[in-house]
This record gives structure tokens, sequence and C-alpha cells, in this order.
């Protein structure tokens, strides 16, 4: 059999740069008290050999797996996905892999599944996407000293949190109906056990009572199915409502699809408001206005969080996003 070559090693590196095996170890792992110039020839010898450091040998020389763990409930919404994918991206520019599980919250069992997959990889942290207090609670018992960020945690003393003003994004919405013109304003808003929900139904409820105008909610689901449901029943003549803030915009276009059915005008009879700005919001007939929140921004800086955090750079945690007014033509002055 003919002679197996081998590759160039860590070792190989050492002696072509005149240095220790550990230094290279050290320079591979980014450790910041490496001298510049030592840095400098062991990364030339490293070029020169052609050497490329083996994901496992880094784990072994820095006592860490370089992976994160993401649990995530709900992935199949508009806003988990997009916050998954930032956390992805964030991950690979630091060399580390991101591996997520998809949890069900109110499932104490789930949970632990997911947690209990994510230990077995030996991660270095986790990222928690998730509505439910109960479902964090039993992942700082179960992950002890492993760090935790969680997202859109808001109502929560939490100090590795990042999160959207969803609050701010309620208010900023209910005025802009407002400053349309609008008096009977109402909002439907998400599952109530959802930390998202209950503050955009905060904001809307500070922005009404602020004009003094009488907040009205019907709670909904995160789906078109609710949406249209809601919409199927609603007597606008009755209630005198003259626009409606959705909670997300599969809400809005669920509702929509039932005022098309009835014959009530969108926005001639009545306006309406979505929340997330999906892609296909832009496209819908008529185009929907809404409010514009930049989840994959908000996954990369969780990420970011959780890497200074392993580092031992406990700064202050990230100012949250403020969402954006997508101004359409589902929305206009009311016409009664």
């Amino acid at each position: 059999m003919p002679e197996r070559t081998r590759g160039p090693n860590m070792y190989d590196v050492a002696k072509l740069a005149e240095v220790s095996h550990q230094t290279v170890s050290r320079v591979i792992n980014n450790h910041p008290n490496t001298r510049p110039e030592t840095k400098a020839r062991v990364l030339d010898a490293m070029e020169q050999l052609g050497y490329r450091p083996n994901q496992a040998a880094r784990s072994l020389a820095s006592s860490r797996s370089r992976i994160f763990g993401i649990l995530v409930s709900d992935y199949d919404l508009y806003g988990p996905s997009g916050m998954t994918r930032g956390m992805e991206a964030a991950a690979q520019s630091v060399n580390h892999f991101a591996v997520s599980c998809s949890i069900d919250p109110e499932s104490e069992g789930s949970v632990m599944g997911g947690i209990n997959h994510l230990k077995a990889l030996g991660i270095d942290g986790v990222v928690m996407i998730t509505p439910r207090t109960d479902a964090l609670a039993t992942a700082r018992d179960a992950l002890g000293a492993i760090p935790i960020v969680t997202v859109d945690s808001m109502y929560r003393v939490d100090e590795l949190s990042v999160s959207i003003d969803n609050f701010q994004g309620g208010q900023l919405a209910t005025d802009y109906l407002i400053d349309l013109g609008h008096r009977d304003i109402l909002h439907i808003s998400g599952p109530s056990s959802w930390f998202e929900a209950t503050a955009r139904a905060s904001g809307y409820a500070a922005a009404m009572r602020g004009r003094r105008l009488t907040p009205r909610i019907i709670e909904g689901e995160w789906t078109p199915g609710s949406g249209y449901e809601i919409g199927i029943t609603l007597d606008l003549d009755a209630s005198n409502i003259t626009a409606i803030l959705a909670a997300n915009d599969d809400l809005a276009i669920g509702l929509m699809h039932a005022f098309t059915d009835r014959g009530i005008n969108v926005p001639g009879d009545v306006s309406v408001m979505g929340y997330d700005d999906v892609p296909h919001a832009a496209f819908l007939n008529p185009p929907l206005t809404t409010m514009r929140q930049d989840f994959f921004e908000l996954g990369q800086r969780a990420i970011r969080l959780l890497v200074d955090t392993i580092d031992g750079r406990k700064g202050l945690a990230p100012e949250t996003i403020v969402p954006e007014l997508v101004a359409r033509q589902s929305t206009a002055a009311p016409r009664r």
C-alpha cells in the first residue's frame, strides 16, 4: 500500500515559527495576551504550511465546544425564524455553530428534552426564544452555570436579554391611526401568554388613554385563521369601529380576507394595520400598513451578547430595537 501522506499539524507550525505549540494554540484561539509580532509569525507559518486548525482540536485547547444552543418555540412564525437565521449567521461569523431545538413551552417534558439534547452537545451557552416564564425558569434550573440570553422577555428583570420595544411599537402604531383621524380603534391582540402580545396591547392602551380614548381589545391567536374568524363575526356598525390594529400581519391578513368576503372595503369602510412586515405584506390588496421589526438583527444581538458574556466582557445589554412604521394603502382617514 502507498504510504499515507501526513498533513501539517500544530507542532509543524510551532517549529517553523520558532515558538511553542502552546503559543500556536493561543494564536488559533485569539488569546488576547499574544504579542502582535508573535501572532504574525505564527499566522505566516500556518499560511506557508497550508495548516487549517481542526475544530475538535480548537475545542480541546480552549475547553469550549464552540456550539451555541437555541431553544425556540413556534419556529414556523415569521419572528422566531428570522431571529434564528440571525443567530446562525452571527455564530458563524465568530467560528461557532448554532444548533436549534424546537420546543413546546407549555410542556415541561418538551423543554427538558430540548435542554438535555443541547447539554449532550456540550454547548457553551443558550439563547431562548419563548414566551413563557415557566419555560425560562426550567431552563435556568437545568443549565446551571451555562449562560442564557433571553429574547423579548422585557417584563422580566433579565440581565442577559435582547428585545424589540413592543410597547413603544404598539404606541407608535396607535398614534398613527389616531393622527389619521380615527377615534374608535380596535386592537386584536396575540395570546396573552406571550410577552410580545401583552407589550403591544399595553402600548396600544397607553396611546388610547393618552388621547382620552377608550381601548377595546379582543384576544386572538397569531394565525390568519384567527383573524378570519374574528373578521367574519365582527359588527363594525354597532361598535362604530373605523380602524383595527392587529397584533401581527397574519391576523391582519385573515381579517382582510374576511372583510372581502363580507363586502367590507379596506380602507374605505375600515382601516386595517398589522405588525411585523412579513415579505408578502407589501403585495396584498390593498398593501398592508404595518410595523417593521428587524428580527435578523435581534438574533445577531443575542449571539453577540452571549459571546461577550462567555468571554468575560460583561457590559450593558444592547438597547431595545424600536419597530419602524411602514405606511401603505390599507389605512386611510375615516369616512364616517
